[in-house]
């Protein structure tokens, strides 16, 4: 299950931002993406609700690698690992999840051409799209510092 809380110290988003490059899937990565979620202010549209968990698996090489973002009135954490309850599972490739990553095609995109496939309550997205769509870029820089070769399903 995800866990709660953030820092809320300047230190902390500089550290994010001067992270180290980490290879894209890989346990850093996940760690990168978890500490420029934490540094979101709280998420006012959804104090009053129960979080928002979206797993992805993605599958690469011969293994699946699965981490979950929530979404809840604290602001947000990124994990390794299934979710207890997820309102939604993405599952797609890793040549998709890449592209998608970089901007290079979008999730709807992905949709249509049948390389990303969704499953769960999608009317919990939509019900808290505005609060989402509010959001910074706040993995802009994981994303800039993310490298795409790998030693292996789910390397470091």
């Amino acid at each position: 299950m995800l866990g709660r809380g953030r820092p809320d110290t300047p230190a902390t988003v500089s550290s994010v931002r001067s992270a180290d490059v980490a290879e894209f899937l890989s346990d850093s990565w996940i760690a990168a993406l978890d500490r420029a979620a934490r540094t979101l202010p709280p998420l006012a549209g959804l104090a009053a609700q129960p979080p928002l968990v979206v797993e992805q698996r993605v599958r690469r090489d011969d293994a699946e690698i699965v981490y979950a973002v929530r979404f809840d009135g604290d602001g947000a954490r990124v994990e390794r690992g299934a979710a207890d309850a997820p309102d939604l599972v993405l599952h797609m490739d890793a040549v998709t999840a890449r592209a998608i990553q970089r901007g290079a095609t979008t999730a709807q995109e992905a949709i249509a051409s049948g390389r990303l496939k969704v499953r769960g309550r999608l009317e919990r997205l939509r019900a808290l799209g505005e609060a989402l769509r509010s959001l910074d870029d706040v993995f802009r820089d994981v994303r800039a510092a993310t490298t795409d070769g790998h030693s292996g399903p789910g390397a470091t």
